[in-house]
């Protein structure tokens, strides 16, 4: 009884401590002259663009755990959405604590809860990133030629920042020893499977790759492709309304909105979680089009705390509630 009550107590006591550390580890990495900056836009601030833009974040995270079902059914498993829905936002919350693990977590969760293997759900995430960040490659080309008169700079450096890995000897090098390292490792793992550990190994990839595979799978293709349209649509929405948050990036313009967008985007890619990078991202993106520093530095940190918020809170409440929600449906099952 006492190790039960101990186990309740630790998974409300984690969550939690887990979000206090967050925003104390965020709010220490600001210097002075941000945390004045920060406390002036908010209280500046026209609040209810903001908590739409809130509220629109967290339906593009609700879509997505809805279009990670047509990956999975693709594999022969029926996950309850709601599960996907909150292993999504545990994985964003681990994100923003453990960079690059948010995917693991995500996957973990999904696995524990439904029964999916790990290495299959892990697949299918992998194969989601891709598809999404080719995604926003098209978003960030279309908005570098229809704006290439102000955006030149960042093209021309884009560019030579692509040219440059691609001419790079070391790169063809490591290129080719990667190809012949995996054919090799293939065949060994072919030849060699009737060992015990290298079939594990062969079981474990044949099933990240059938992961991998379920976007050409699915029977439900253009549900898939809807529920895409769908996130990023939301994801500029409520990137774009928060410039109503404050009047002077109010009038900015369609323009201004998609260059912020990319700039902002590609800072999160860059420096996980995007602190301190995605305000700066989006001051100079609108810098370009007569914002001053200030207010666009400002805009910045408003977007990102919003978001940010949006995951400490909806991402502890469902690591606190998943435990108890699979609890219940189990004894409902079972009952």
């Amino acid at each position: 009884m006492f190790k039960e009550k101990t186990i309740q107590i630790l998974k409300i006591i984690i969550p939690v401590g887990l979000g206090v550390y967050l925003v104390w580890h965020i709010y220490n990495q600001l210097t002075p002259v941000q945390r004045v900056e920060l406390f002036n836009a908010f209280e500046s601030a026209n609040y209810f663009w903001v908590v739409l833009s809130f509220f629109m974040g967290l339906l593009s995270h609700w879509i997505r755990g809805y279009r990670w079902k047509f990956q999975l059914e693709a594999m022969g498993y029926s996950p309850h959405l709601a599960n996907n829905f909150m292993a999504v936002m545990i994985g964003y919350i681990v994100n923003l604590a453990l960079p690059r693990v948010g995917e693991v977590s995500r996957a973990a969760a999904i696995s524990k809860y439904e029964g999916i293997p790990f290495q299959k759900s892990f697949g299918s995430i992998l194969s989601e990133r891709a598809l999404d960040f080719i995604i926003l490659l098209l978003i960030t080309f279309t908005t570098l030629i229809l704006q290439y008169d102000l955006l030149e700079k960042y093209a021309l450096e884009l560019i030579s920042v692509v040219q440059s890995k691609f001419e790079a000897p070391i790169l063809l090098a490591v290129g080719l020893v990667g190809i012949v390292l995996l054919s090799l490792g293939f065949y060994l793992l072919k030849k060699y499977s009737h060992i015990p550990l290298v079939g594990k190994i062969r079981s474990f990839i044949n099933e990240l790759l059938e992961g991998l595979r379920s976007i050409v799978r699915m029977e439900k293709r253009w549900l898939y492709l809807i529920a895409t349209l769908a996130i990023w649509g939301l994801y500029i929405a409520m990137f774009s309304v928060c410039f109503y948050a404050l009047e002077e990036t109010a009038d900015v313009g369609i323009s201004a909105v998609f260059a912020g967008f990319v700039l902002g985007s590609f800072s999160i890619v860059i420096i996980p979680g995007g602190i301190g990078a995605f305000p700066v991202g989006i001051m100079q993106a609108l810098l370009l089009y007569g914002v001053a520093a200030e207010s666009g530095f400002a805009l910045g940190w408003i977007l990102w705390f919003s978001q940010t918020i949006m995951i400490l809170l909806v991402g502890g409440l469902c690591m606190l509630i998943i435990p108890i929600f699979n609890k219940n449906r189990l004894n409902e099952q079972t009952g």
